[in-house]
């Protein structure tokens, strides 16, 4: 005969480290195929600032659970306002005070902003400019913003300084958070942890 058992699971699934797999895979396989890379460095820096959001979300959540139960509202008002407020919000939790945002690893996360905005609220880019070249080579493509801020160099900068901003976070917040799964470092380890209940169907 068989048995009929219900069983209760409660997990805990750690985005931002599964976003920042999605860096690692690109960043690989930008180097194995440098061909097209662009696209690799593209996807790798966008999920760069995804991964560094979704962080932020997380280390939020333990230190400030009230607010981030509303934190759609919270960080709608002035001084938290938007992304920059929730930045500056986790920094005064860890006693961190707010980087010169023109020097790295901060200013990076900044690039990485304007980066994701300009795909967020993707527009058709116009230019105009006027090229000298020799009459027999053909005129240049006219270079979208995508290309000014997308390059191998920015996205090996992006993954490095992005790393390094979070640690700086992840040793402060760690001071102040008692839990097993908060771990050592901000992106690597376990990805999810889960407990399970069994009891029998009556």
């Amino acid at each position: 005969m068989t048995v009929r058992v219900k069983t209760d699971i409660d997990s805990e699934r750690f985005v931002h480290k599964e976003l920042w797999r999605i860096v690692v895979r690109q960043r690989e396989h930008a180097a194995n195929i440098p061909k097209g890379a662009f696209y690799d460095n593209l996807v790798s820096m966008v999920f760069t600032f995804h991964a560094i959001e979704a962080y932020l979300n997380y280390v939020g959540q333990r230190l400030a659970p009230d607010i981030w139960k509303d934190e759609r509202n919270f960080f709608r008002k002035e001084p938290y306002r938007g992304f920059d407020g929730k930045v500056r919000k986790i920094l005064e939790f860890v006693g961190l005070p707010e980087p010169d945002r023109t020097i790295q690893p901060y200013s990076t996360i900044w690039l990485l902003k304007d980066l994701r905005d300009l795909i967020a609220h993707g527009k058709v880019e116009k230019n105009s400019t006027v090229v000298e070249h020799e009459a027999e080579e053909e005129a240049p493509w006219a270079q979208s913003k995508l290309y000014e801020l997308v390059s191998n160099t920015n996205a090996q900068r992006a993954h490095d300084d992005v790393k390094a901003f979070a640690q700086q976070i992840h040793d402060l917040a760690r001071k102040k958070i008692s839990d097993v799964w908060f771990g050592k470092l901000p992106f690597e380890g376990t990805i999810q942890h889960s407990e399970r209940t069994s009891r029998a169907v009556d």
